[in-house]
Parts: structure tokens; sequence; C-alpha cells
């Protein structure tokens, strides 16, 4: 079992959603916590809340992207891979979730979010979409050990 899998499983029990989890992680990787912006991320849970829309790791992995990458202030610019970023994790999504049919929520849980058949399935998937986060981040120099505002 992965460290990311063994945080995930321990968020997981304390009733944490994925997208949730996923940028609780983020946090900790920088030292930091941000109860605001955590509970912010709930809306992207469960496909937007609906399970209909695009699933929760996914809106996470963008969010914890723009979190390193996108402009926070008056001050501060986009820097210049951002975009490249969130278009590679959007491709590899879209080709990691393709045998469920789509990257929506419905379509990969089968319209059972959060259910405990979807565990296994949804688990795996947060994962691998956090490690990818991580690592896309990684290949463009960003160290995610450190925010912008240690800068």
């Amino acid at each position: 079992m992965t460290d990311t899998i063994m945080r995930l499983v321990s968020l997981r029990a304390k009733g944490y959603p994925c997208s949730q989890m996923m940028m609780i992680m983020a946090l900790e990787e920088q030292g930091q916590t941000n109860p605001p912006l955590v509970r912010a991320m709930a809306g992207l849970a469960n496909g937007l809340g609906t399970c209909s829309g695009s699933c929760g790791a996914l809106g996470a992995g963008t969010c914890i992207l723009a979190l390193y990458g996108a402009r926070g202030n008056d001050n501060e610019k986009e820097m210049p891979v951002f975009n490249t970023m969130t278009a590679e994790l959007n491709e590899w999504f879209d080709e990691r979730t393709k045998p469920h049919g789509s990257s929506l929520c419905h379509d990969i849980t089968e319209g059972q979010a959060g259910s405990p058949q979807m565990s296994i399935r949804c688990g795996e998937l947060i994962a691998q979409t956090y490690d990818k986060v991580m690592q896309i981040l990684m290949d463009n120099g960003i160290d995610p050990e450190f925010s912008r505002d240690d800068d």
C-alpha cells in the first residue's frame, strides 16, 4: 500500500470526500492547513455534489495545480506553465477514465458516488490523480513542499 493510499484511507475514515482529501494532502506537503479552502473543496466532491459533473478528483487536481500556478492577487502573474499543466492532467485523466465511459462522476461510479461498492475504484483513482498532480508539478520545476507565498 502506497503512502498516498494510506493517507487517503485515514482521511476517508474521518469522513472527507475525494476533493477535500486531495487538498488536505497538498496543504500538508506545504506544512499548512487552510480550513476555508478545504471547506470550499467539498463543492467539487461527488461530481459537483450531484454525481452528474466531473469527477471530484479531477477538479481537486486542477485546483491543486492552481494553488501553485495560478494568479492569487493583483501583484502576481499566472505561471507560464499553468495551462500546460492543467491540460496534461486533463488529458491523462480522460485516458485513465476512458474505460468507464467518461470522466464524469456518474460514469466512473456507475451512479454510486461515495458508496462502499466504489471505495476501491474511487480510492485508486484519487491516489493516482494526486500522485500525477505531484509528478506534473515536479516535472515543471515546482517543489510541492513550497508555497508560492514562501518566496
